[in-house]
């Protein structure tokens, strides 16, 4: 009789340990694919950090490029205001003689030479305070010149330069209105591309891309075989 109970529990003992064999092969397996979803999520991980990484780097070169970029352009600009200001005194070397955009170092009639010297005087006064990159002193010499000499044959050139120690000093502003004023003087067509020019500059610092860009367009239309159209032009293809 026992051995009989003991035929009918075998079977009851053997399922039950199937059972158990099915939970430990159930649990082993899931616990295999929560270590392979742990082992994906960390791979991923790695993955968005060394991602992350790159996208940093790349932001890292392109503030760089831009900031190199930005100083390209503000030595470009600084070393055209030089050649200017060369030329400038290079015509007044060369050519005494010439109009309203050099000095007439000497007047032949007797009669107003002497006030022609004090003009020519004070005009070279302020001009060598800009050579020396005084600027704020040359900015106030060419303001009591134009107060004196308002309408005189060096009024626009003055006028210019003041723009230009306006310009040197981040007065863009101030610098559009006296490059303005160069405009409506009547000056050499060389000098009023140069002031067009300089105008387009100014509003391009002063982050009025529109205004900029008509400026430089009209120095390209209205002078197009200058140099001042060909800086211009690559002021326009640069944006």
């Amino acid at each position: 009789m026992r051995r009989l109970s003991l035929l009918f529990l075998l079977p009851a003992t053997l399922s039950a340990c199937a059972g158990n064999d099915v939970i430990v092969q159930r649990q082993s397996s899931m616990e295999g694919r929560l270590e392979q979803v742990m082992q994906a999520q960390n791979s991923s991980k790695s993955e968005i950090a060394g991602l992350s990484l790159q996208i940093k780097e790349l932001k890292d070169q392109v503030a760089k490029h831009a900031a190199a970029e930005n100083e390209a352009r503000q030595r470009s600009e600084a070393l055209q205001s030089r050649v200017q200001m060369l030329t400038h005194r290079l015509e007044q070397i060369e050519t005494p003689a010439r109009q309203s955009d050099t000095i007439e170092l000497v007047n032949r009639e007797a009669g107003t030479a002497g006030r022609e010297d004090s003009v020519q005087a004070e005009y070279m006064k302020a001009f060598g305070l800009f050579s020396a990159d005084n600027y704020a002193a040359a900015a106030e010499a060419f303001n009591a010149f134009i107060a004196d000499y308002p309408e005189g044959e060096y009024a626009a050139n003055a006028r210019f330069w003041l723009g230009e120690c306006y310009f040197n000093t981040g007065r863009y502003r101030e610098a559009v209105d006296s490059y303005t004023k160069v405009l409506d003087s009547q000056p050499s067509a060389r000098r009023a591309a140069e002031a067009m020019l300089k105008i387009g500059l100014s509003w391009q610092k002063l982050d009025e891309p529109a205004k900029s860009k008509a400026a430089l367009h009209t120095v390209v239309e209205k002078y197009p075989e200058s140099a001042a159209a060909s800086q211009a032009r690559q002021h326009l293809n640069q944006k």
